[in-house]
């Protein structure tokens, strides 16, 4: 009689519910800001690189040589702290070419997520 009792009872019905959903709901919102600081991590690199691209064919006086070209790429990459050794510039045929690459944290690495290097490049005719 109380096994039949226990076999019907739906009380904490909804707490198994939630531990069999709730693991691949956070796994996905984590996923989903992962991608999200990827993106900005790209974005903010692609908006330094095209500044010091311009910036060496517009501005010779604070983009002189290509220290204070990579210098000034460096500072204008927003919300990131970057070293200008992670930008290079060179001269190339399309004019005043700008490159980046940064290796990106992850914090998703602990379960297999690939690590990132992210990278930009541009170029700003003379």
């Amino acid at each position: 009689m109380k096994r039949r009792r226990f076999a019907c009872d739906e009380n904490g019905s909804s707490v198994i519910e939630f531990a069999i959903v709730a693991a691949p709901l956070l796994l996905l919102i984590a996923g989903i800001a992962q991608v999200a600081i990827w993106l900005w991590i790209e974005f903010s690199l692609q908006h330094g690189a095209e500044l010091a691209a311009r910036c060496a064919t517009y501005n010779p006086t604070n983009c002189a040589n290509a220290t204070s070209i990579t210098t000034y790429a460096a500072s204008k990459v927003y919300g990131l702290t970057v070293a200008p050794a992670a930008f290079v510039y060179t001269q190339a045929t399309c004019g005043n070419q700008v490159t980046a690459s940064l290796a990106t944290a992850n914090f998703l690495a602990s379960i297999g997520a690939p690590a990132m290097t992210a990278s930009a490049q541009a170029c700003f005719p003379k």
